[in-house]
């Protein structure tokens, strides 16, 4: 099993993540999990994934494949990203980036449940992404999602459609930004995209 951890450490609301290879022996022995700092300290564009493989078999396979390709390797840069990232200091970043990202969520989630009637969402556990529900609202008011995203977009909004994540009628929200912001997008949204 390949088990794509990169999110974990964003936690919102005090939960807690469960990695694949804690769950058992078994789990243990048969995961590959995938690791990186580039969702969590925005390192993306440096290239510093990495995975962990108990099982000895499947370390050397992986081993083997990624020796050929050369294609985003890591670099000198990339490596003391990351382990600047995972020392203390990047721990206790963490902490209050997860509080700031919960407040973010918290507000969002509330905003659409108070304000937007036809909006679903559901808050998630981790991630500074927030995935809305809209087909209620397209269908009640002769839209497509289209629409929406463009509304959005014109009053400076910029959310993507959730299509590429079997959300036909669905908006993708980037809340990893300071809560002002998140405010006045939810108030443009509000005035001129979803109660007008």
């Amino acid at each position: 099993m390949v088990s794509d951890e990169i999110w974990s450490d964003i936690l919102l609301n005090g939960h807690k993540h469960i990695p694949t290879q804690s769950v058992s022996e078994d789990a243990l022995n048969r995961t590959v999990a995938l690791y990186a700092p580039s969702k969590t300290f925005n390192l993306a564009g440096l290239v510093g994934s990495y995975h962990i493989i108990y099982n000895k078999y499947l370390r050397d396979r992986c081993d083997a494949k990624s020796s050929k390709c050369h294609y985003n390797d890591m670099n000198v840069l990339s490596m003391h990203a990351l382990i600047g990232a995972y020392k203390p200091e990047g721990n206790q970043w963490v902490d209050e980036l997860c509080e700031t990202l919960s407040g973010n969520i918290n507000y969002a989630c509330d905003y659409i449940h108070n304000h937007f009637e036809d909006l679903r969402v559901s808050k998630p556990e981790g991630t500074y992404m927030l995935f809305v529900d809209c087909e209620e609202w397209c269908k009640t008011h002769h839209k497509t999602i289209e629409d929406v995203e463009k509304a959005c977009w014109n009053v400076g909004v910029a959310i993507q459609d959730g299509k590429m994540f079997h959300g036909d009628y669905a908006i993708r929200m980037n809340l990893a930004l300071p809560l002002s912001l998140v405010k006045e997008a939810f108030s443009r949204m509000d005035q001129w995209v979803f109660n007008r």
